[in-house]
């Protein structure tokens, strides 16, 4: 009798410790992912996007955001739109830009 007790008790916190890092697992895998929910770079803005519509990469631009002016140098990951970077972009780390 016992040890069915024992048991009993052992299966209960092994349920409790499954659902906790279940829930801590899926926590993780949310808070992982960027606003658009592709799990990669965010996408510039409309501002920055039509900025460098008329210029070449490398050029200077600067666009307007809800922060104020923006001042930058347009650029293009491969396969993307030519878009203005602002001088104080991240420029290492895995979702920087390449220039």
């Amino acid at each position: 009798m016992k040890s069915e007790n024992q048991l009993g008790a052992l299966c209960g916190r092994l349920l409790i410790l499954t659902l906790f890092f279940g829930t801590l697992t899926a926590c993780c895998a949310l808070s992982a992912q960027t606003t658009d929910g592709g799990g990669g770079p965010r996408k510039p803005p409309a501002e920055a996007l039509e900025a460098c519509k008329t210029l070449s990469s490398g050029q200077e631009c600067s666009f307007t955001s809800p922060h104020g002016t923006v001042q930058g140098t347009c650029w293009a990951p491969e396969g993307k739109p030519l878009a203005c970077k602002p001088k104080d972009a991240p420029t290492s780390g895995p979702n920087a830009p390449k220039q």
